[in-house]
């Protein structure tokens, strides 16, 4: 008897402090990191202007499938961002990683071309403060599509705080390819060069710059 009042006094004393809270809910996670690409994107329009080209069939083919695929990516990262934020047990998705191999043919493919034949369809006659410094306008273009990402990466990370993710390492990379890939999205639909050689790099770089950043920045920050 004295050992079963010990047990239920010292359950007691481990959970009487203890409060009840709101069960997390990964469509709360998806429509948060959903809502935070709207603001980045709207924040990139009201920043660099929509580019209209692309619905006017001026946008070449790498613009449309490189953007499909930063879509792809972030959409799989977002579906294993919010459900890992809970614990459980079983086999992991996939996903993210075969979109990111994806993703990773449209480098590939850049560096082929500018090693080969540079296909010259930038629209860059259309902005004349682009023929003065390509290399900077390179860099600003990836240096934007990195900046879109951080309010996505925000909204990643106030998610999985509310949870409980058990691996915390997968927890940051997902965070982080979420927040490239639909930052590289968000600004992207400003961005007027499409050739294979810009877009293939520069809209995918950011994507990898955000994967390492979570690896090592989101552990501590959601560790529990």
């Amino acid at each position: 008897m004295t050992d079963r009042m010990s047990r239920e006094e010292l359950i007691a004393s481990m959970t009487e402090e203890l409060t009840p809270v709101r069960r997390v809910n990964p469509r709360d996670g998806a429509l948060l990191v959903g809502f935070a690409t709207l603001v980045s994107g709207l924040l990139s329009i009201s920043i660099f202007n929509f580019w209209t080209g692309m619905f006017l069939g001026e946008a070449s083919a790498f613009f449309w499938i490189t953007n499909l695929l930063l879509l792809l990516l972030g959409a799989a990262s977002t579906t294993a961002l919010v459900s890992g934020a809970l614990p459980r047990v079983g086999p992991r998705t996939s996903a993210p990683a075969w979109s990111a191999a994806m993703l990773a043919v449209m480098p590939i493919a850049a560096l082929i071309t500018i090693a080969t034949v540079e296909l010259n369809h930038d629209h860059e006659n259309a902005v004349p403060s682009m023929l003065a410094d390509p290399a900077t306008w390179h860099w600003e273009c990836g240096a934007s599509a990195f900046g879109a990402g951080l309010i996505v990466f925000v909204a990643a990370v106030m998610f999985l705080r509310q949870g409980a993710p058990v691996s915390l390492e997968r927890s940051g990379w997902l965070a982080g390819l979420t927040a490239g890939a639909l930052g590289a999205v968000a600004y992207g639909i400003t961005c007027p060069l499409d050739s294979i050689a810009h877009i293939g790099i520069w809209h995918v770089l950011p994507v990898a710059a955000w994967a390492l950043i979570g690896r090592y920045a989101v552990p501590p920050l959601i560790r529990w």
